[in-house]
């Protein structure tokens, strides 16, 4: 089984594709299609197993734009430019909730917990606590049937794991269709959001806009998608 491929960019060293919600961005299980294997699929056909240097990864329910390395040079050069922070990536994503302001920029301090891949917000100091950045333009918002719903564009500045999905919940403005972080999704998981029964059958979360400077070029790139959802 493979998922289908929506290919933004390819050429001999790297490839820019969108990954579908619900497929792994590597190392799926059993005969769940993956990124990486997919794109190997795809590469196939020089009588050896092409080379797919994973640079950054999405959360399971996350769609969005990923870039992936076709030789270790170029995954190297895209590796130090992700460190270096030179890899910027915007986020689109419905809250269940509406923030107070129409711009904002938030650091906490987040702690990976062991049991049920979970994140939470920790304090500074506390062991296994790194630093989270994020910072939120509000694009809409809208009030029906008594929710208070909201839809942000999020630039992240550091990349934590669930970083996105814990800042918001841990501010009482969990995601949309999210199972981990809003209890609602938890009881009711294909709950709609203010009358729309498509929203929040999946997590409200995708990786609109990736930029990078291309390895050998030097060539400044800059995709761009639709998310899946809207108000």
């Amino acid at each position: 089984m493979e998922a289908k491929l929506n290919i933004l960019y390819e050429d001999r060293d790297l490839v820019v594709a969108v990954k579908p919600a619900g497929v792994e961005s590597e190392s799926a299980k059993g005969l769940e299609p993956d990124m990486v294997n997919c794109l190997k699929s795809h590469c196939a056909g020089t009588g050896k197993e092409p080379y797919i240097g994973v640079i950054h990864r999405l959360d399971k329910p996350v769609s969005g734009i990923m870039v992936f390395a076709k030789t270790p040079e170029c995954a190297a050069q895209l590796s130090g430019q992700m460190r270096e922070g030179k890899i910027h990536k915007t986020y689109r994503a419905i809250l269940c909730g509406q923030p107070k302001e129409k711009s904002a920029e938030w650091t906490d301090w987040l702690v990976q917990e062991k049991k049920g891949n979970m994140t939470r917000v920790g304090a500074k100091g506390e062991p296994g606590a790194k630093e989270a950045k994020l910072r939120y333009t509000l694009l809409k918002k809208k009030f029906t049937e008594g929710e208070q719903i909201a839809e942000v564009e999020i630039h992240l500045m550091t990349g934590r794991h669930h970083q996105i999905r814990v800042q918001f919940a841990s501010r009482g403005m969990p995601l949309a269709g999210d199972r981990k972080y809003n209890p609602v999704y938890r009881e009711t998981p294909v709950k709609g959001v203010c009358g729309n029964s498509d929203l929040g059958k999946q997590l409200c979360l995708c990786a609109v806009s990736l930029g990078f400077t291309h390895p050998r070029t030097k060539k400044k790139m800059k995709f761009r998608v639709d998310p899946p959802f809207s108000l």
